[in-house]
């Protein structure tokens, strides 16, 4: 395509990439994965990583083949440049491979039978506990993705662009990727612009264009290195879904939410839940308390309740659905690819609106949350993957509270024993302590 582009006077250049495109992407969906439309199940296969994968590799082709050998003068430049693509490309991969945070599932027959008993006596059994595609227990903050049919702990999104669900084990990875894809970015438009900048242009009629539509000074650029041009702003396009990715991204983190999260406050409630409905009435927890006070705090509050008095049409059985002017047209598909879906179907923008009044049980201020996301639990002391319920005093007093414990135990076991074990020195014989991440132990773990 950018070979293409660099070859043909633009009037024809731009139409026959635009050919090659849509030839390129009808022999990958209709004959290679053999789907039924152009955008059936794309998202199951690598084909939007392979896009990343192709420019990034034309990006660096343009610095090492161009970019390097003139604008040597740039040195700090290059090196950043040099550093960022490395980290991005490192990122990108392990955001692909890593496992994002598949839950636990029953061992056995057994333990399955023993769970579902346990969730139905205690009027918990539901679509916010247990997952019937995975027939496994759903720890709190997870989601079923219908993509890699598993469940994944403190679930984000499912990124077809990196193959992959974001979660609690590759959500680092990919906010990494995404931070050092934009400044990547940004420095190679940098150092394009220098690039040009370092030539006599030549303003010789004959050299440019005349049915050049773009100002006079950009037909100068694209007549000099068009294949430059072309991947520079392929590149620079990138930015229009990236740098709004990056910000929301950012934004929470700091808050301590998902996407997830974010995008069904408006529909369900907090958490993922029934609208208008508190977090202990969602997950039916079975805390109490003398007096009958039953919420939680920083849980259950009037804040919790997004819908507001009437949140019973979030529940009902009836779904009312509008067609719009583009309907079937694939708008949605351009969305979900871009990611802003999460934010516009739906009452997603209710929820982007009400959430910054949402009470979150799992919140310790900008500091904290960017601690606990940076150490994937360790901060709020859980362990996501098989977290079950909220504490009934909070998180971090929870976590106070089993650091406590430990000391109290290493101290009676250290006045108990007398003397260390013959193999003590080496470190064994410790199957019996506590977990290194020192974290919160959910109460009713299956």
């Amino acid at each position: 395509m950018f070979m293409t582009m660099t070859l043909l006077p633009w009037y024809t250049g731009i139409l026959l990439a635009l050919a090659e495109f849509f030839g390129m992407h009808h022999i990958v969906t209709r004959v290679l994965l053999n789907k039924a439309t152009y955008t059936d199940s794309v998202n199951q296969t690598p084909y939007f990583a392979g896009i990343i994968c192709g420019s990034m590799i034309w990006v660096l082709f343009c610095w090492i083949s161009r970019l390097v050998q003139f604008t040597q003068d740039h040195h700090v430049a290059h090196f950043v440049f040099a550093l960022v693509v490395g980290l991005c490309a490192y990122n990108f991969f392990r955001a692909v491979t890593l496992d994002p945070g598949t839950c636990p599932k029953p061992a056995s027959d057994e333990e399955l039978k023993s769970i579902i008993e346990d969730l139905a006596s205690e009027g918990r059994l539901n679509g916010q506990t247990f997952c019937i595609q995975c027939m496994a227990r759903k720890p709190l903050r997870s989601k079923h993705c219908r993509v890699c049919d598993k469940c994944i702990a403190r679930s984000d999104h499912h990124c077809p662009w990196v193959w992959n669900c974001v979660g609690v084990n590759n959500h680092r990875q990919f906010l990494l990727f995404v931070i050092t894809l934009v400044l990547g970015i940004c420095i190679f438009d940098y150092l394009t612009y220098e690039y040009f900048v370092s030539f006599t242009l030549s303003k010789i009629p004959s050299d440019i264009s005349p049915s050049c539509p773009l100002p006079g000074d950009l037909c100068e650029i694209t007549a000099h290195d068009p294949f430059l041009v072309a991947v520079s702003a392929w590149a620079t396009l990138q930015l229009t879904w990236t740098f709004v990715l990056l910000a929301s991204q950012l934004w929470q983190v700091a808050r301590q939410m998902t996407t997830l999260e974010v995008s069904n406050l408006g529909r369900y409630g907090f958490m993922g839940g029934r609208g208008g409905a508190s977090l202990t009435g969602q997950m039916g927890h079975r805390h109490g308390r003398a007096g009958g006070d039953n919420s939680l705090p920083g849980v259950d509050t009037e804040e919790t309740n997004l819908v507001g008095a009437d949140g019973n049409a979030a529940s009902s059985g009836a779904v009312h659905r509008h067609s719009g002017l583009c309907a079937g047209c694939g708008s949605g598909f351009l969305m979900n690819l871009l990611g802003f879906d999460r934010f516009t179907k739906g009452k997603a923008v209710d929820g982007l609106t009400r959430a910054g009044k949402a009470s979150n049980p799992f919140d310790l201020g900008i500091v904290g949350n960017c601690k606990d996301f940076w150490s994937a639990g360790r901060e709020l002391g859980v362990e996501y993957e098989t977290l079950y319920d909220v504490p009934l005093e909070g998180f971090s007093e929870a976590k106070a509270r089993r650091l406590r414990d430990d000391v109290d135990d290493g101290v009676m076991r250290k006045a108990a024993g007398g003397r260390k074990g013959l193999f003590m020195g080496f470190g064994l014989g410790r199957a019996g302590g506590s977990s290194s991440r020192g974290g919160y132990e959910p109460v009713s773990q299956a």
